[in-house]
């Protein structure tokens, strides 16, 4: 039974993962995030939520579910950070759940238990919890398929097969096909390793195919009343293939890049998430004794990396879906070495004190990249950390209770550090963020802000009114000879802009660093400056 101070104690670490959560809801967006935060509003200003456009021009890259929770939370509080994540990160976290009863009907309550941790508290999961894609709810409907299909398998009541493919539905309505693919060659794993063929021809399955088609009848209305049968297409195919062979996007040719991937977005798991998986591979494919529910878990999952290790289109993003599975190959370890303690060997906790270092590194690199920036947070987070990591030694004597009582400590602390302090401060550098600053100090009544090729989508989300993006140098001439126009562009185009016979009543200088793009030269505080890039926003007395 757990003492009081040790309850304090880890009461104060599952404080720290929530504060580093609820922080996150208020870092500005770049990059992709950025892209779908305008594409949202839009979409609540236009009143139109089944057409999906950015700019006016229709968009088919993405289906609705991301848009339609982003928009809700856009809907009732305005345009907001929080406001946009709110319902995909309140979404998201159901993911954690699902994850939890995955593991608890797989292997035990315990193993859900340490599953749901593990999920909620790996570094690929604070990421996506500041810097939502759509693989962000993703996951969960992918982890709620997978939960209810092997409810249904185990138990056989028509409520799990539904729920099972209303969360393929789901999931392919964030992402596409890419959804459907765990639960897919789950069920397929599972029935070859119990020999049972002839279930994979079932018209059963047909049913749930029918019920998905149902749920993401929205996207394919969409993309066919925008693009005909061509958006169909797009949807199923090429944005599928197109990413695997490089054709539509992609070029890397690293078939390790999800391995270094993994390393990571399990910190600071990454010893039981590998020692899970090799203790997968022993259960699941045992040539006399097969463990069916790790095949189901282990197959699938093995298949997708497969899929996209050898597609030229790769992200960390994309791996965000295979975290589930592995987190409960991992709980499912951590659950059975407490329930037999003898086979916890000393190498495992070893190892485990040395990614700790490793992590410990990392976070001096983060407080030498924010250098100068909200010094007392970082005295607080420190001195607590210590007091913390005392506690757990005095109070915690259970060793491998203790070093994962410390690792979300360490991990907690670092994540807050993150989120309240070094990432708001490089996000500060973003254009957008500027100019928006500007334009609301400094615009005048019946001023207008225009975007001339640029994409920083974000730029369209966080002004306080509408955006109009220039798409052509004839409607940059109406524009110019406006008084009260005020337009952001790009060194090129402002020097352009500069040598025609238009007034230019202000101009500002706008010196700034993208977040998809970072560099040595940015992060080290000594050379920001100079990694910078140089944008212009300038106002205009017409002709």
């Amino acid at each position: 039974m757990q003492n009081q101070p040790g309850k304090i104690v880890w009461s104060y670490a599952f404080l720290l993962v929530g504060m580093a959560w609820a922080f996150g809801l208020f870092i500005d967006l770049t990059g992709d995030s950025g892209l779908y935060a305008a594409i949202s509003r839009q979409m609540v200003e236009s009143g139109n939520w089944l057409n999906l456009k950015i700019n006016g021009v229709p968009y088919d890259q993405k289906p609705h579910l991301f848009f339609w929770l982003a928009g809700l939370g856009i809907q009732l509080f305005g345009n907001t950070n929080f406001a946009f994540k709110l319902f995909p990160f309140l979404w998201a976290l159901a993911g954690i759940y699902f994850t939890y009863r995955l593991g608890k009907l797989l292997f035990s309550n315990e193993a859900g238990k340490w599953a749901a941790l593990i999920m909620a508290t790996s570094q690929i999961t604070f990421l996506y919890f500041f810097d939502f894609h759509t693989d962000t709810v993703l996951y969960p409907g992918v982890t709620l398929a997978l939960w209810q299909l092997a409810a249904y398998l185990k138990r056989g009541k028509n409520i799990h097969f539904i729920l099972g493919f209303l969360g393929v539905g789901l999931a392919m309505l964030s992402k596409g096909p890419v959804g459907a693919v765990l639960p897919f060659f789950a069920i397929l794993y599972y029935f070859f390793m119990k020999k049972e063929y002839r279930q994979l021809f079932h018209y059963k399955w047909i049913l749930g195919v029918l019920l998905v088609l149902l749920v993401i009848s929205p996207a394919l209305i969409h993309l066919y009343n925008n693009f005909g049968w061509e958006g169909i297409r797009f949807y199923f195919i090429t944005n599928n293939f197109g990413r695997i062979s490089g054709e539509y996007a992609g070029s890397s040719t690293d078939p390790f890049f999800y391995v270094h991937t993994f390393l990571w977005a399990f910190l600071p798991w990454t010893v039981f998430a590998i020692a899970g998986l090799l203790s997968a591979f022993i259960r699941g494919f045992n040539p006399t004794k097969p463990d069916g529910w790790t095949a189901y878990l282990l197959g699938s999952v093995l298949v997708l990396l497969v899929i996209l290790s050898l597609a030229k289109g790769k992200a960390p993003n994309y791996f965000l879906i295979a975290v589930p599975p592995f987190a409960v190959l991992a709980g499912h370890w951590i659950a059975h070495k407490k329930s037999n303690p003898w086979e916890l060997k000393q190498s495992h906790l070893i190892i485990q004190w040395v990614v700790l270092g490793l992590v410990s590194l990392i976070f001096g690199l983060a407080i030498f990249i924010n250098s100068g920036n909200n010094n007392w947070l970082l005295v607080a987070l420190v001195l607590l950390l210590i007091i913390a990591t005392v506690f757990s030694f005095r109070f915690q004597k259970d060793k491998l209770n203790r070093i994962i009582l410390i690792s979300l400590i360490l991990t907690g602390t670092i994540n807050v550090f993150l989120n309240a302090s070094l990432i708001p401060h490089l996000y500060s550098y973003q254009g957008a963020r500027q100019v928006v600053k500007i334009y609301e100090h400094e615009s005048q009544k019946n001023d207008n802000l225009f975007n001339f090729d640029l994409e920083e989508y974000e730029l369209f989300f966080m002004a306080p009114d509408s955006v109009e993006n220039i798409s052509s140098w004839e409607q940059l001439y109406k524009v110019l000879e406006k008084q009260g126009s005020w337009v952001y562009t790009n060194s090129t185009k402002f020097k352009e802009i500069s040598r025609l016979k238009y007034k230019i009543d202000k101009v500002f200088t706008i010196r700034q660093q993208g977040m998809n793009h970072l560099n040595g030269m940015f992060l080290n505080p000594a050379t920001r400056d100079s990694s910078l890039k140089t944008n212009y926003l300038i106002r205009t007395l017409g002709k």
